[in-house]
């Protein structure tokens, strides 16, 4: 089992702290021309370009709008409306074939989550499978909260799915559930035995699983308890996230000048894209979440 360690906030903010904790997908699914893109879109990042060349690297597709918990720190929680954005709750498999279409060829993973949980969506290793078609990547995070039978975790281990973060906060329910709320601890251990229990017999599969915790003052006093778990799991990588606040966006608001912002940067407007359920792209999740508007419909990327 391996384990990270997050620094601050502001070091895991980086773009080579992700390059470091994800550097596995990205070497195996490289090519010439996404090694040209990467290349030439660190460079745009370096100058500062407005009007790119480049095209992403990594996306990050909605594909489920919908969650069975209420976390404290997440935006749909927050949001009293069926769909918080007006778009549709699931993704379809077709949509997403059309919408990620013409990325294909440059990003090296693609994150099928957002704020909701990917599993409630009955597409979402049809589409793992597609991207493991054509060399691309593929991650779930899931709170895994919910009752899963065997035959849908032998999907999860058999549709080219290469890395699943299962997120768990405490070693207690009583400390789960402070930020987990509506979660089961007890339903969210088993369901992982199970998968690492048939994992061992799915030789051929490429799924790696991280245990993750996001570590806040009410929880910090468990994660030996934590770490002991994820060792006795025989899980791939134990990883620890700095949680800033348990409020979410409401306790991490930036409070420093224009200039401050423009210097600390942000990397994903240049090397990431979000794609909503209902196919709109976006420069980014947390740019959108913040008012952004989008950039039109990812099946006119090219256009």
């Amino acid at each position: 089992m391996r384990k990270m360690l997050s620094g601050d906030i502001q070091a895991r903010s980086t773009m080579w702290w992700s390059i470091r904790r994800h550097i596995g997908f990205l070497v195996r699914h490289m090519t010439m021309r996404r090694l040209c893109n990467g290349a030439l879109c660190a460079l745009e990042m370096q100058l500062n370009r407005g009007h790119l060349l480049s095209h992403p690297v990594y996306l990050r597709v909605c594909t489920s709008d919908l969650c069975n918990l209420r976390c404290t720190g997440c935006l749909l929680s927050q949001r009293h409306v069926s769909s918080p954005r007006g778009h549709p709750h699931l993704m379809s498999l077709e949509l997403f074939k059309r919408a990620v279409h013409d990325f294909l060829s440059y990003v090296l993973k693609v994150n099928l989550y957002d704020e909701g949980e990917p599993l409630l969506n009955p597409a979402v290793c049809k589409m793992a499978e597609y991207l493991a078609h054509h060399k691309v990547a593929a991650c779930i995070s899931s709170n895994f909260s919910m009752r899963l039978s065997n035959q849908r975790l032998e999907e999860l281990l058999g549709c080219g799915l290469e890395h699943l973060i299962v997120a768990v906060d405490g070693a207690t329910q009583e400390t789960y559930s402070r930020y987990r709320r509506g979660g089961d601890l007890d339903l969210v251990i088993g369901n992982l035995r199970r998968l690492m229990t048939l994992k061992r017999d799915h030789a051929r599969s490429k799924l790696k699983v991280e245990f993750q915790f996001i570590e806040f003052d009410h929880n910090r006093h468990e994660l030996p308890l934590m770490q002991q778990l994820a060792k006795e799991l025989g899980v791939w990588r134990f990883a620890v996230i700095q949680g800033s606040s348990p409020l979410g966006w409401r306790g991490t608001d930036f409070t420093g000048t224009a200039v401050e912002r423009r210097r600390l940067g942000c990397y994903q407007a240049w090397v990431g894209g979000h794609i909503n359920s209902d196919g709109s792209l976006g420069t980014c999740d947390y740019g959108e979440d913040h008012g952004l508007e989008t950039l039109g419909w990812a099946w006119d990327y090219r256009s």
